[in-house]
């Protein structure tokens, strides 16, 4: 009985470590941003994988509680769709919102567009275009 519960144990915790087994998957680059807008900044950290883009994403505002949390998905084109995940301040609850990120010289710009709610979820509308003319931050690489 002993050996049992010590094999399943061993097959979850060897399962929980990647993909059937296999070691995570590990970022062909990782690049950091910074954007300042006024007296409130935002620091992201991008990783780079196969498929898809991870990372982090603070936001320090310097009248407001701070958003802290990660990031994930993908380009589309020269538009970086992701999903934040974040938190807002300390031990406070967990929100998730998407953001768009055009690339352009070198910059990230954030987008603002109409948000819609569907099943729980979060997603810009798909009918009216983002604008990136009026985004808050624009995001500029740092060694």
């Amino acid at each position: 009985m002993g050996i049992t519960l010590a094999l399943v144990l061993y097959y979850c915790c060897v399962r929980d470590n990647g993909a059937n087994g296999k070691e995570p998957e590990k970022p062909i680059s990782t690049t950091r941003y910074i954007a300042i807008d006024g007296k409130d900044t935002a620091r992201m950290e991008l990783h780079q994988f196969t498929k898809k883009i991870g990372g982090s994403l603070q936001i320090n505002y310097a009248k407001k509680d701070n958003n802290i949390g990660k990031i994930e998905g993908k380009f589309k084109g020269d538009t970086l769709f992701v999903n934040y995940v974040f938190k807002v301040g300390k031990n406070k609850p967990t929100y998730k919102n998407p953001l768009a990120f055009l690339r352009k010289d070198d910059k990230l710009i954030i987008g603002i567009g109409e948000m819609e709610n569907t099943v729980g979820r979060t997603y810009f509308k798909k009918d009216i275009p983002l604008n990136f003319d009026q985004g808050r931050f624009t995001f500029v690489a740092v060694p």
